[in-house]
């Protein structure tokens, strides 16, 4: 006789467990056991990972940016790093046949640091570097940045003015499949057959406005600079996301230890009624039966109570390590030194503080060069076809093609041991193992510009009689005397007239 279904069922779901739980796979991460029941993770597309979660990221994160003061150094950090002081410098590198075409390459660097240096915000708010800034910082916090190229922009002499605009406004849930010649939308982003975004659907308006619409923007008006950490993935998730949490807990932490604390250093305790004591009850008792922790009052205690202070121990001996526990964990999902995110030097040694300053400069080159290429080499490309168009700058072939030849020189950074490495450059070089070029690139310095400086320093110092080693040059020697250096056998003269030239 046939068992009931429902028994057949359960033998067969138990027989299917048993086998899973006999077998063992070749990889320990893909086991299934009691162990990694609570370990939850799900095949999905990057789209369908953040598409959900994407304005929560990004709001959480632009809050931490805001209140928590770590990621708000980090944020410090990032720009001050790749973008510097002096912000990324452009350098033409266009030839002539096989020799530099130095007219082209002047004119080129003269017209880019004049639009680069005035306005170039359709607000006229913001200068190149400035703009630069907020861009890499919008990148870092909200994942992304979009940047409108307004071409034959009136406000702007050179005929090239940049609009930030908002990630709020690109609308992550506006989705359209594709059908027949019409282009998929995916998180407001309209991309074409091949996954090439095409444009942009933008919101006219913030969300708090009643009545908007969308508009949209093409792409080659549009650029969207974001990292992706998977292959077709749409949209920018923000850089803060592995530490959004113990950088929200630690922020908690430390303020309920500084409530504690302060509790603590106010007086507080309980009043407690004696046992031989024929005093009456407190709440017949016109005094308050209460008392406030304040610093530096006190308080007559109720006739027949005694006062018992409570002394909360705050903060705990525990402290110190865990906030510096959860602080390397920030550090770590930063990509940055602990020390320097933390602003802590306490017992770090000079050679651990170059190793990893070392690493963390590769770090920074690296997004440098990720900023060049997703934002300063398309940006180059549209300033030079409207500069041509405008007249701006002028060059004798109007083919942008002529003139792509250029490099943008980040910042770099000054030798940790300026004596050691500066004796290793030159053996370098001597040796024939290195370049002046390519020692001076490493500290965001250009050959060309130190050339020039030396050779302006070099006539300042002949037509002031100097030479850039301190001795009076050979034309402005006074005469010495040379009886009294004879009749002496001394060189005391010489002596001070160097003397003299060195102070």
């Amino acid at each position: 006789m046939k068992r009931p279904l429902h028994q057949r069922l359960s033998r067969a779901i138990q027989l299917a467990w048993r086998e899973i739980r006999g077998q063992r796979g070749a990889f320990d991460g893909a086991g299934v056991h009691r162990l990694l029941l609570d370990w939850i993770a799900q095949a999905r597309s990057a789209d369908d990972e953040i598409r959900g979660d994407l304005r929560l990221l990004r709001a959480r994160a632009r809050e931490l940016g805001r209140n928590n003061s770590y990621v708000k150094r980090y944020f410090r950090l990032l720009v001050n790093n790749v973008i510097g002081p002096m912000g990324i410098k452009l350098q033409a590198q266009v030839w002539a046949g096989d020799q530099p075409d130095t007219k082209a390459n002047t004119a080129i660097d003269a017209a880019w640091n004049a639009w680069a240096n005035s306005p170039v915000t359709v607000d006229g708010k913001l200068t190149l570097r400035r703009f630069e800034k907020l861009v890499l910082k919008t990148v870092a916090c909200d994942g992304e940045a979009f940047v409108r190229l307004w071409r034959g922009f009136e406000g702007n002499p050179h005929g090239l003015a940049l609009q930030a605009i908002d990630a709020d406004l690109i609308d992550e849930t506006f989705n359209r499949p594709r059908r027949g010649t019409q282009n998929e939308i995916r998180m407001g982003v309209e991309i074409d057959a091949i996954g090439r975004a095409v444009g942009y659907w933008v919101w006219n308006a913030v969300g708090t406005d009643l009545v908007r619409e969308r508009y949209f923007v093409s792409a080659n008006e549009m650029l969207h600079l974001y990292d992706p950490e998977r292959v077709n993935q749409t949209r920018g998730v923000t850089w803060v996301h592995a530490v959004m949490v113990p950088a929200h807990m630690l922020n908690a932490y430390e303020e309920s230890e500084a409530v504690a604390a302060r509790i603590g250093a106010s007086k507080m305790g309980l009043f407690e009624k004696r046992a031989d004591s024929l005093a009456g009850d407190l709440s017949s008792d016109p005094r308050p039966a209460t008392m406030e922790a304040n610093p530096g009052t006190f308080e007559i205690v109720p006739d027949g109570y005694e006062f018992k202070a409570w002394e909360p121990d705050h903060p705990t001996a525990q402290f110190p390590a865990f906030i510096k526990q959860m602080l390397r964990k920030i550090a770590s999902g930063f990509s940055v030194f602990y020390n320097v995110l933390a602003n802590d030097a306490e017992g770090v040694s000079y050679s651990t503080m170059r190793s990893f300053a070392l690493v963390e400069r590769d770090d920074w080159r690296s997004i440098q060069q990720d900023f060049i290429d997703m934002w300063r080499r398309p940006l180059y490309t549209a300033w030079l076809g409207m500069a041509l168009l405008t007249g701006s700058l002028k060059l004798p072939s109007r083919d942008p093609a002529r003139y792509m030849a250029v490099r943008h020189r980040p910042r770099g950074w000054q030798w940790i041991d300026p004596e050691k490495e500066a004796r290793a450059a030159v053996i370098s070089i001597q040796n024939g193992l290195g370049t002046r070029t390519g020692f001076l690139a490493e500290k965001g310095e250009d050959i060309e510009d130190v050339f020039a400086e030396l050779a302006r320093e070099k006539a300042l110092a002949e037509e002031y009689g100097i030479s850039v080693s301190g001795e009076v040059a050979a034309s402005q020697k006074e005469p010495e005397d040379e009886t009294d250096d004879v009749a002496s056998g001394d060189d005391t003269g010489k002596k001070s007239v160097s003397a003299h030239v060195a102070r």
